[in-house]
């Protein structure tokens, strides 16, 4: 019988050889290879097979351990470990990768005694001197931690993860110069060591060298795109060198990989604070505090942000919880400072600004707090150290990071200019404000065209449309103008009355003013603006406003740059009182390039570009007075209210439809928080020595005269 093809080929030609079989050393031997090689399915494959013959071999119990924990799965992997150890409990290998397994899971007590048991069984294994150091520098015991990776490094000098870890040791004691040097030492001995190039990115962040922080940081993702620590301090890095729309998206995929990553949250937080968007960087704040109650720096970052949203009081306790995680810590010592600051309390200011001087004495951020807290004499302490750290700086082969450089010249130059020393003051003013303008861009063609644009868009086409739509509110009182020009003596005045709650600085309103319509922002939003928008804005307006002191009156909103958006509050709160402060443009333009303001203010740190600055914001208010009814808004002048207080206060509290109270005369008396560049000034009665200034500087400021233009004729 003949057979078809199909049957043909079900007979083999050539006898297939069966798969040698592998002894249980040899299968060992091919799961270690697939396991390092990264083949984790055919090493856990052959593991399983060696346990179905042998259920406790050690060494592949062992392994699958090491394989579970590979795989993300800590509790397995320590539970095959520990099984290992239980068939046979003297190999240090087992233990030592028991005990940062422990560690991992936050078990630290285990993970020292896994470790302990380590080293006594094999005293020559660095890792297992390296790993009970990470123990016990979990456990705050830094002096131990010290001691393991010297032993480590005693073994093998060049041991990267003992390198690493001396160099965490240094930054948790806050040695930050001696932990870059263990950074670049790991480096050094292991180019590709992912841990290392993370934290020397880090700290160099830390220590404001965010640009040289970029390279170690690329490298590290270049290595691992997906390694989640690179990706959040890369984030960071980028937010520090002011490339905020960079960093969000490293932050952000930093949390898709490690959702409860604390860091990145403090890191997004961070980002937001400088995009404004104040609601999103508590939100991501308080997320940081809630996943890692125990780290200071947490508490301090959302601290930071309840001071932006002038809650005082929640920043106060914030801030006083870091301190009491970590007494040393930086950011809390002077965030409380200025809290102090701004609550009147200059005594208790210049104690902690001290106590951070005292932890640390080229503090430069605290001496540049402590210069402002006071008038500074010839022989001042404080102006001895900042001229020695000046020294020191020049003389130095490597600068000061630009940050500290500026924060150094602000300084030097408010104690010369306290002291009467103005030819020095002037040259730390220049440079402080040449090195700050550096760090951002700004084009005064494109600011003047935005001058231009609002003048455009309010015109009486666009105020009659709209008039009467507002909401009807008495509560709010706007003091507005120049930053510098008198808007915090002229508010605290105001405040002092009993029937008027002073809420400083707010950003409501042009947070509100910038709600986006038909695609467009402010001024342009206006042109499309419904007469129902337009109230249910000032309803926003109020509520806001309202929650800051329910029973007042009258609430004030110093917002100097309020003085954009003038036709704006006449539409939306037709009720609205609005005073607009004058100075002398000459002194107000010095006040503001002598002042390192804390955030924004670009127009000031350039002399021409701040008089151009002046004239558009001069032009704008002329247009204010043109196109809105007389009345609309009350003109007060700061050198009237130096030279007769009584009577321009009195003024003012008519205009206010308020009763007189001598209160307001005793304005410095009054205790609130006051949050402005002004905080220290207006702690004290009204004196003269504002007043002109600027002639103290006049051979310094052509390049302002000349852009003033008539603005400097009318200077006396």
């Amino acid at each position: 019988m003949n057979k078809s093809p199909l049957d043909l080929l079900t007979i083999p030609i050539v006898e297939t050889p069966r798969p040698p079989q592998l002894s249980i050393e040899q299968a060992m031997l091919l799961a270690t290879q697939s396991q390092s090689q990264g083949n984790l399915p055919q090493a856990e494959l052959l593991l399983r097979q060696i346990l179905q013959v042998q259920p406790q071999h050690a060494y592949a119990l062992h392994l699958l351990g090491i394989i579970a924990h590979q795989a993300g799965k800590p509790e397995l992997a320590l539970e095959l470990i520990e099984q290992a150890i239980s068939s046979n409990g003297d190999v240090a290998l087992f233990h030592a990768n028991a005990g940062e397994m422990y560690r991992q899971l936050g078990k630290l007590n285990e993970a020292v005694a896994h470790g302990e048991r380590a080293v006594v069984l094999d005293a020559s294994l660095p890792a297992a001197h390296s790993n009970l150091g990470i123990a016990y520098f979990d456990k705050k015991d830094y002096e131990r931690a010290a001691a393991c990776q010297c032993r480590a490094l005693a073994l093998d000098a060049n041991f990267a993860p003992a390198l690493n870890n001396m160099g965490s040791i240094c930054r948790a004691r806050k040695d930050k110069s001696a932990a870059l040097d263990w950074y670049r030492k790991a480096i050094a001995a292991h180019p590709d060591y992912l841990e290392s190039l993370s934290n020397l990115g880090a700290v160099l962040t830390e220590e404001e060298f965010a640009d040289e922080a970029i390279a170690p940081l690329e490298q590290a993702l270049q290595i691992n795109p997906n390694y989640a620590e690179a990706l959040c301090n890369l984030g960071m890095a980028r937010n520090a060198l002011e490339q905020h729309d960079a960093a969000l998206p490293l932050l952000q995929r930093a949390l898709q990989l490690r959702p409860n990553y604390a860091e990145a949250f403090v890191g997004l937080a961070q980002v937001f604070h400088e995009k404004e968007n104040l609601e999103e960087a508590e939100r991501c704040a308080q997320r940081a505090v809630d996943l890692a109650p125990e780290k200071a720096e947490m508490c301090s970052e959302l601290a930071g942000i309840y001071t932006e949203l002038a809650r005082s009081d929640e920043a106060k306790k914030m801030f006083q919880r870091a301190l009491e995680i970590d007494a040393e810590n930086n950011t809390a010592l002077l965030g409380l400072g200025h809290l102090e600051m701004e609550g009147g309390d200059m005594e208790q200011a210049e104690a902690l600004f001290r106590q951070a001087l005292a932890l640390k004495a080229d503090n430069l951020p605290a001496r540049f707090h402590l210069a402002q807290v006071k008038k500074v004499k010839a022989g001042d302490e404080n102006l001895a150290a900042l001229e020695v750290l000046e020294r020191l700086a020049r003389e130095s082969d490597k600068p000061l990071p630009p940050k500290k450089a500026i924060s150094l010249h602000f300084a030097l130059g408010k104690c010369y200019d306290d002291s009467k020393q103005y030819d020095k003051a002037f040259p730390h003013f220049l440079e402080g404000c040449r090195l700050k303008r550096a760090t951002y861009r700004y084009d005064a063609d494109e600011v003047a065209r935005h001058f231009d644009a609002t003048m455009r868009v309010f015109n009486q086409q666009t105020l009659e449309r709209l008039r009467g739509a507002g909401d009807p509110s008495t509560v709010p009182i706007f003091v507005l103008g120049m930053p510098r020009s008198g808007t915090t003596l002229t508010e605290q005045i105001i405040a002092s009355h009993p029937e008027v709650h002073g809420a400083g600085e707010l950003p409501d309103l042009l947070a509100i003013a910038q709600r986006p319509l038909n695609g467009a922002g402010y001024p342009d939003n206006i042109r499309s603006i419904e007469r129902t928008q337009l109230a249910a804005w000032g309803a926003d307006y109020v509520a806001s406003l309202r929650q800051r002191a329910p029973a007042a009156r009258h609430i004030t909103d110093k917002m100097p740059a309020n003085f954009f958006a003038v036709g704006l509050i006449h539409l939306m709160l037709p009720n609205a009182k609005i005073i607009h402060v004058n100075r002398n443009p000459v002194d107000t333009c010095l006040s503001c390039f002598t002042r390192l303001f804390n955030r924004k203010q670009e127009q000031t740190y350039d002399l021409a570009e701040l008089g151009r600055y002046y004239v558009d914001y001069a032009r704008l208010m002329e247009h204010w007075r043109k196109v809105l009814p007389a009345g609309s808004f009350l003109d007060v002048q700061y050198e009237e209210i130096v030279a007769n207080q009584e009577a321009q206060a009195r003024r003012m509290i008519e205009y206010c439809g308020l009763e007189w109270n001598d209160a307001c005369l005793d304005f410095h008396k009054h205790k609130r928080s006051i949050r402005t560049a002004s905080v220290t000034q207006v702690r004290q009665p009204i004196y003269s020595s504002s007043v002109e200034r600027w002639r103290c500087y006049e051979k310094h400021l052509g390049p302002l005269l000349e852009a003033l233009g008539i603005a400097a004729s009318a200077r006396s």
